[in-house]
Order: C-alpha cells, then structure tokens, then sequence
C-alpha cells in the first residue's frame, strides 16, 4: 500500500523515528483516537437509520476536544487547485479503524442540516463509492467546502482520517492539512449505487477459513450455538444505552422513563451466535433486519417476563443462513467476529442456481 492511501497509526507511534517538530500533534492524535474504542457494540445495530446520531456517537475525538478543533479550525486554509492525479486514493471498502492520510473519491448521497454540538457547528455528511458507506464530519470552518457540492456529486476527500468503524460505516474526519473538492469520476451514479445497496462487494460469498479483518463480504453456515441471554429489549432513545422494564416501564441510568408499550420506545435485538460454515466457525451478531422471526410476539413475551431463549434455540439452532457484513477485530474476545448486516434462511433453490452459475 503506498504511504499516501492510509498507514496505521499504532504502527507510526511505535516507530522511534517520529521526527521532534511533529512529537507534539501525534500525541495528542494518539490520545484521540485512542477515545474511540468500540463501546457501544450492543447498539450498533440499533441506528442504521439514524447517521447523524451514529456520528456524534462515535466520533468522541471531537466531542471531547472541542475547544482545540475550534481553534484549529478558525485558522485553516483551504486548496481549491488540487491536482487529483497526484493523490494515490483508496477504496472506503478497504479503510480501517485509526488510518490517518486517507485520500478517497466517492458520491455524495446525503448532507445533513448544521448542527451543533458542544459549541461547535458541524455538518455530517454521507458519502458512498459502492464498497462502503461513510459518515464525514465538517467542523467549524470546513463546512466552507460544501459551499459548492450538491447530492449526487463526486468528490475526493484528501487527508482524512479514520477514527472509528461503526455499523460497517467509516467515520471520517479531514485533517487540518485535509481537502474536499469536486472531481470527475468513473463511479456509478448515486442511483446505481443506491439500487445496488451501496455495497457493491456484499454479494461475493467467502468461506470462514478465508476470512479476513476487514472484509465486507457473505457467509453461509449453520448456527451451532447461541450465547445472548437477554436478545430484545428496548433501547434509550437519548443516550443509546440499553433499558430496564420495571412496573411497566422502561428505565434508563441516565434517568429517562417511559411506558414499556408506547409506540416510540425502540426495540432492539442482538443476538450472539457461532456459525459454522465447515471451514470453520465464528461468531457474529444476528439484528432485526429480517422477517424471520414475530418481533411483536418477542416483545410481547418480555413484558410478560416470559423467557424467549426457549424459542429461539428452537427457531435459530441449526438454521442454514446466509449473511451479509464485515470481519472486524472483537478486543474483548480478542478475535475476529462476523457483524451482521441482513440475514435469512438459506433458500435451497437460490443455492443450487448460485452453484450451477460458479461451476460454469
């Protein structure tokens, strides 16, 4: 990989051979990043339909610094002559957490309105190449550069930074040497992208022995074990954190309260299996975006206390599936971990036709 499309950062600190006038900076992007740490994995499936919220989630470095990316960002200056042959780019399918000197071209397929956070506006944006979908964060004086930029345009991002995967989105974040502009590109058009899923790689298949971090991919195995004890319950809606039902309530630390049946409590389900596709086995996160199982039925048995593992073992336990998702690196297990997208029963036909097409 060329030095310009993305070197790890835990590698570059470990070298003695930082130069002193840049000592200072590296620190403080170490003890950055560092904040990112993944701990929210029990909700991640929770958000997909919430960007925004995922942003300011994840993307601690900046509330927790606010004060100093206001002052950096008061003073940047901005290339608009940029000359893209010379940026070697890279795909969003193909970054990883904590890369720094990322130069990307995607499409952008969604500006949010300017918000606030801690002080500081900030404009979130989603953008898409087909391999991936990422979340860009424009703080202070960097959301001077959407000044030109519409829905659907190409652009490339130069010299960003990847603090967080979360939700198989790649958080960005433009440096104070960074740039965005608009470039011509051979990517699909916004529509192509988004009638494909805006993943153009989730539909090859790979076994589990030839699994590796970071791949966005498809698997195909059998459950063979269940670990979750408590699957589906409700979610905080302010501090994304899960709730206890208690006398008809749902009850957050943070102190929110409201009725277990109301129509605008979350439901979230998490659902920690093993698969086992003959190759190997590993474990992944089943959600709640099929319509395999009753959800209605799940929740009504939780706040009737009734227990739901009993049906689910019955319902999941040796289930042929196919999902979709990314290898990522679980620091608790200290492994590779499979996180789900979509998922569904394996359909018998559909594998036939899929293995007739590859023997071809």
């Amino acid at each position: 990989m060329s030095s310009g499309i993305g070197k790890n950062l835990d590698e570059i600190l470990k070298s003695e051979k930082i130069e002193q006038t840049q000592s200072t900076q590296n620190r403080q992007d170490a003890q950055k990043l560092q904040s990112t740490q993944d701990n929210i994995t029990q909700s991640s499936n929770a958000t997909n339909n919430e960007e925004e919220q995922d942003m300011i989630k994840s993307n601690g470095i900046d509330k927790n610094n606010m004060d100093k990316d206001e002052d950096n960002t008061n003073n940047l200056t901005f290339n608009t002559n940029l000359d893209v042959s010379e940026c070697d780019t890279i795909k969003l399918g193909d970054i990883l957490e904590k890369m720094i000197e990322i130069n990307t071209i995607v499409r952008v397929e969604r500006i949010f309105d300017e918000s606030e956070v801690r002080g500081t506006k900030v404009i979130n944006v989603v953008v898409n190449d087909g391999t991936r979908k990422g979340l860009l964060s424009l703080w202070g004086n960097q959301r001077s550069l959407l000044k030109d930029v519409v829905v659907g345009d190409s652009i490339l991002i130069k010299d960003a930074e990847a603090p967080k995967l979360y939700n198989n989105r790649i958080h960005l974040k433009i440096t104070n040497s960074g740039n965005l502009i608009k470039v011509k590109s051979n990517l699909p058009s916004l529509n192509e992208l988004l009638a494909n899923g805006g993943s153009s790689s989730s539909s090859s298949r790979k076994s589990i022995a030839d699994l590796q971090e970071g791949d966005n991919t498809e698997l195909r195995g059998l459950i063979v074990a269940l670990h979750t004890k408590e699957p589906y319950f409700p979610l905080c809606d302010d501090c994304k954190k899960k709730m206890v039902l208690k006398k008809g309530y749902a009850v957050c630390k943070c102190g929110k309260k409201i009725d277990e049946e109301a129509e605008d409590l979350k439901w979230v389900f998490l659902v920690n299996v093993t698969l086992d596709d003959g190759t190997g086995t590993i474990r992944l996160t089943l959600n709640d975006e099929n319509d395999f199982l009753d959800f209605k039925n799940l929740k009504k048995m939780v706040i009737d206390d009734e227990n739901i593992m009993e049906l689910l073992n019955k319902k999941l336990m040796g289930l042929d599936i196919v999902v979709s998702g990314y290898a990522k690196h679980n620091d608790y297990f200290d492994e590779t971990i499979f996180q789900s997208k979509f998922w569904h029963p394996s359909n018998p036909v559909e594998e036939i036709k899929r293995y007739l097409t590859m023997e071809k």
